[in-house]
């Protein structure tokens, strides 16, 4: 199983891994049937809070502590470039507070009051410093190498025409799916809305995000992340690509509080709709072979190059 992998009945329960990049250590422990506190322990005297971020993770939470530990647990076991996690949010009782507050690593930008998924990334967006944001879910995380693979691919000179990056993810769903990888038996996948690329997770350059206005806070809890991919392709005039090698494990949680959210999401999609004209559902072809043909040349080389580093 590789690290935070899942477990047979689909949950990451207990995950022990170690990681030595020559500068740091970490061991990382969590525990989340119990919703035991993730334990970092650092073995060296650099950490990524000294140097300037490459990367800023913004998750935005509500009422999650024990998703969100996993989560930052995640983040801090596979990824090993300079980062900067930025949290936003509340706990609503849960301790998620008191648990940040003792997070050297981790910025918490409070919520007095719910104001919705969009606004909460969008504070954390603007707070970032990092060359590159990343979003996560607070149930979440990224498996080990998606992050560096995601900016590897950006930076290639064959992307100079990709504004963002994709990831794959393990969502179920089977209608608007673009392209498909299996990885130990998971099904990690990226979508389309309405025959155009879109990312649920994504990663861009933090100067693009500006030019591009950050997100509509028209949207309350969803159809941000399809707008913003339409902004980078339709407004800078860039593309959204899917990277192969950056997957992302994403549970899903129907919980009280999305169960409640939900009840918007038709509202959010028909803002999104309207706002950009998209066609009606399944009145147009398939956009799966056109957007393989159209990657072909930059996956081929991003492969070539992975190849090429292997075997030094």
């Amino acid at each position: 199983m590789t690290a935070f992998g899942r477990s047979p009945d689909g949950f990451a329960q207990t995950v022990a891994q170690k990681i030595d990049s020559g500068r740091r250590k970490w061991v990382v422990e969590v525990d989340i049937e119990s919703g035991a506190r993730g334990k970092m322990k650092r073995n060296a005297a650099t950490s990524c809070r000294n140097s300037r971020p490459v990367v800023s993770i913004v998750i935005a939470t509500y009422a999650r502590r024990a998703r969100l530990e996993r989560c930052i647990a995640g983040i801090r076991a596979n990824i090993n470039v300079p980062r900067e996690t930025i949290v936003v949010g509340s706990g609503a009782g849960d301790g998620t507070e008191s648990w940040l507050e003792d997070q050297a690593d981790v910025r918490f930008i409070p919520e007095r009051t719910r104001e919705g998924a969009t606004r909460a990334y969008n504070k954390g967006f603007k707070a970032a410093e990092g060359d590159y944001v990343l979003w996560l879910n607070d149930d979440a995380y990224p498996l080990p190498g998606a992050v560096e693979a995601a900016i590897r691919m950006i930076e290639r000179p064959e992307s100079d025409e990709v504004g963002m990056i994709a990831f794959y993810h393990n969502m179920g769903r089977k209608r608007n799916r673009l392209d498909s990888v299996n990885r130990d038996g998971t099904t990690y996948t990226i979508f389309n809305v309405r025959g155009v690329p879109y990312a649920n997770f994504g990663l861009l350059r933090r100067g693009l995000l500006e030019q591009v206005g950050y997100l509509d806070e028209r949207y309350y809890f969803c159809a941000w992340d399809p707008d913003l991919s339409l902004k980078v392709q339709r407004e800078a005039g860039l593309r959204v690509v899917g990277c192969r090698e950056a997957l992302i494990h994403h549970e899903e949680l129907i919980d009280a509080r999305k169960s409640e959210d939900l009840k918007i999401a038709d509202e959010d999609n028909a803002k999104l709709f309207a706002k950009w004209g998209l066609p009606e559902s399944f009145s147009y072809p398939d956009p799966a072979p056109a957007y393989l043909e159209s990657v072909r040349g930059i996956i081929g080389a991003l492969d070539a190059g992975d190849q090429a580093v292997r075997e030094r």
